[in-house]
């Protein structure tokens, strides 16, 4: 009896994660590749990654395939304290699918968690760079067979 309850309370780290073990490929678009904005996108993520108990596998064959999708709109005049100022709202998506998933044109994963901001400035690398992350391990720390979170990125924002 004593023996069931010490056992009970040791964690089980397979069975409380079911990433644990799984091994894992990055999949980038090839316009990410083309235009050489994966060169932005990979280091965040990989780095993110590595803290996981997943294991990253070379070429094809892995159990999940993880993925960023990115988007901008085209800005709008919000009211703050200050007055006026043109914002952008931008989100990064990463996605964490089975590795058998052919993934739409669109790069829509089987799960993903969405990390959004708004931002004077659509392209600082700052801020991508933490969205990726935020996404990441928000992906990790939530993930299940299907589905999509949402995380407020406003912590991204510049100071």
């Amino acid at each position: 009896m004593r023996l069931f309850a010490l056992l009970a309370l040791l964690p089980l780290p397979a069975l409380a994660d079911p990433l644990a073990g799984k091994s894992y490929i990055i999949e980038m678009s090839s316009s990410q590749m083309a235009s050489g904005y994966g060169e932005y996108l990979i280091p965040p993520l990989a780095r993110a990654l590595a803290g996981s108990p997943m294991r990253p596998q070379n070429g094809p064959g892995a159990d999940l395939v993880v993925n960023i999708v990115t988007d901008s709109d085209v800005g709008r005049w919000v009211e703050s304290a200050g007055g006026r100022i043109w914002l952008y709202t931008i989100s990064v998506t990463v996605g964490i699918s089975p590795g058998e998933t052919v993934l739409p044109y669109d790069g829509t994963p089987v799960f993903g968690a969405r990390a959004v901001l708004q931002t004077p400035n659509p392209d600082r690398e700052d801020e991508l760079r933490c969205l990726i992350t935020l996404a990441a391990k928000t992906a990790l720390a939530e993930y299940r067979p299907k589905g999509q979170v949402k995380v407020d990125g406003a912590a991204c924002g510049r100071g």
